[in-house]
């Protein structure tokens, strides 16, 4: 179970049954679940959901990518 905690983007008035993309902190929920403190929710009805799943495994590549360049990055010989 996740619960989306809104207190820092209100006046926040749902549409029910709407898809929503929601950044924010997780948090470990007392019970069963997590919370999330949204800090930005943007509504995404009507968005073309499979290209937005392909835009972000594409960002997730691109930063995986990047990670491992940054790895490989020869340290400078101790001179001394």
């Amino acid at each position: 179970q996740v619960l989306v905690d809104t207190v820092f983007i209100e006046p926040f008035n749902p549409i029910i049954g709407a898809q929503y993309v929601v950044l924010g902190e997780a948090e470990k929920y007392e019970g069963t679940g997590v919370m999330i403190r949204a800090r930005v929710l943007n509504c995404v009805d009507g968005v073309n959901v499979a290209l937005l799943q392909k835009a972000i495994s594409g960002q997730r590549d691109f930063f995986r990518e990047r990670e491992s360049k940054q790895g490989d990055v020869a340290q400078p010989a101790d001179t001394t």
